[in-house]
């Protein structure tokens, strides 16, 4: 109850004009807050929507979230589908090999052979891969491209594709092409595998590219987080196997990721030291402003400490309402990001259009057609729209350390409060 004052002062200090600059010391901390978080929110939650689709896109269509090397793995498969915590198991092959089609200059492939039936063996690869012209068809030898391997080769659903594989009757001076027809076109959204993958069942076609039976099983966890737990009980089950996890497997790109997060979080949270500097300042003035005030109220009984609070919750209210403005206004970019990209692109086309528009009604020239700018475009982009995830930890994290800066930055001013001598300063009042 004694200290119930201390709240007072402080919000209405937070709410009255200053001597020199009435609420602009404030409402521009308040405001660099606000923006610090906003931004900050933003760009996570876009680089948590990019990064999270490359992940799910490797482990789900790439790597599998083990790999298990087998002597038998077809037998070794269906053991391991049983296996509680198991999603798929599936046996496959792959090698590297160049591609020939309509066009003269051959490219590079992966060509992986896996069951014929693997998409209903595995539904969420199935979501991911959209077939868009075809159907999927492994039988007879045939093949399934990505769309953009097809684009370069210059072949279409029933063209066929020769494929010199690097392995099996491989000869450097006579090397032999495998003929497959083209049976489907698949879309992952994910260059790397729309530009240079191709499926095939285990046939002749895959014996003469080296592919005879498969090497190794590829497990789907339903917890991709499990891995290593299961990993272990697949050791103790399949003694003469090893078992290499997502982790290992794919250790570059992730720990490439998970760098390339830390460090955006770092460069954009200097805006936090930065507004944190400017709160330090404002209140550092705002203690010698209302000297008058420390004083009497130190001097009818008033310690150094409830003082020092006085200035600390002011420093909290400028944190709580930047933080609380600064996630409203997070939440609302990030769920409308596609809607603002598509917003700045009718504002710069329709910019260029009037330019234009004014040139030609000057020099006389033809009537301009309206403007075709992209943010994104597909010429220079591989995808149709930015993703955006947010996860709630990574958000109450960012309100509490906009939060904490401010409250820290008022501390440290709020010290000058100590040095107030109410005897010299009211004597001369």
């Amino acid at each position: 109850m004694k200290s119930r004052w201390v709240f007072f002062v402080s919000a209405r200090h937070f709410r009255t004009k200053r001597r020199e600059k009435g609420h602009t010391a404030g409402l521009l901390s308040v405001l660099g807050i606000a923006a610090g978080v906003m931004t900050l929110i933003a760009v996570l939650a876009v680089m948590n929507g990019f990064q999270l689709g490359t992940i799910e896109d490797i482990l789900e269509i790439g790597s599998f979230h083990l790999q298990v090397d087998s002597s038998d793995a077809e037998a070794d498969a269906a053991v391991l589908a049983e296996l509680r915590g198991v999603r798929t198991a599936v046996p496959y092959a792959e090698t590297y090999g160049l591609a020939y089609g309509y066009f003269p200059d051959p490219l590079a492939v992966l060509i992986r052979a896996v069951p014929s039936g693997l998409l209903n063996l595995d539904e969420r690869l199935a979501t991911r891969l959209d077939i868009v012209s075809g159907r999927w068809d492994l039988a007879d030898d045939g093949i399934v491209l990505g769309q953009e391997l097809a684009r370069r080769l210059g072949i279409r659903v029933g063209d066929e594709v020769e494929v010199v594989g690097f392995t099996g009757a491989f000869s450097a001076t006579d090397p032999a092409a495998t003929s497959f027809p083209v049976t489907a076109v698949f879309r992952s959204g994910f260059l790397e595998y729309d530009g240079g993958w191709g499926f095939i069942g285990f046939g002749s076609g895959a014996e003469s590219l080296g592919l005879g039976p498969a090497a190794r099983v590829g497990v789907k966890l339903e917890d991709r987080f499990r891995d290593r737990q299961i990993a272990g009980r697949i050791e103790a089950l399949l003694p003469q196997s090893s078992v290499e996890t997502w982790r290992e497997y794919n250790r570059a790109i992730f720990g490439a990721l998970r760098l390339e997060k830390t460090m955006m979080m770092l460069l954009v949270g200097l805006i936090f030291v930065v507004v944190g500097v400017n709160i330090y300042q404002s209140l550092r003035r705002s203690v010698v402003e209302r000297t008058e005030e420390i004083a009497v109220l130190k001097a009818i009984g008033s310690s150094p400490l409830r003082l020092q609070l006085v200035f600390v919750f002011e420093g909290l209210w400028i944190g709580v309402f930047g933080g609380g403005l600064g996630l409203l206004l997070g939440l609302l970019v990030t769920h409308n990001i596609n809607r603002l990209f598509a917003a700045a692109e009718v504002v710069v086309n329709t910019i260029a259009w009037v330019g234009a528009w004014a040139a030609a009604l000057v020099t006389g020239a033809a009537r301009p057609a309206p403007g075709v700018f992209s943010i994104f475009s597909p010429a220079y982009f591989y995808l149709e729209e930015v993703p955006a995830v947010l996860v709630p930890v990574e958000v109450a994290a960012i309100v509490a350390f906009a939060v904490l800066c401010a409250t820290v930055a008022a501390y440290a001013a709020s010290r000058r409060v100590s040095m107030v001598s109410p005897a010299g300063i009211l004597r001369y009042e």
